[in-house]
């Protein structure tokens, strides 16, 4: 079964589309502890391909 890649990035976007829940992610992954939500800007990138690292 092939997975749906839309599916996953659409359920991620909409989910991390909120300053809040953002900002806690940020600081989960880099164990940091930012506050202020109103320092964040949420940029979207669409039909974007990454192909190194």
């Amino acid at each position: 079964m092939k997975a749906n890649r839309e599916y996953k990035d659409s359920v991620f976007t909409l989910l991390f589309n909120d300053k809040k829940r953002l900002l806690e992610l940020y600081n989960a992954v880099n164990e940091t502890s930012f506050s202020n939500e109103d320092d964040i800007e949420i940029n979207t990138l669409q039909n974007a391909l990454f192909m190194g690292m």
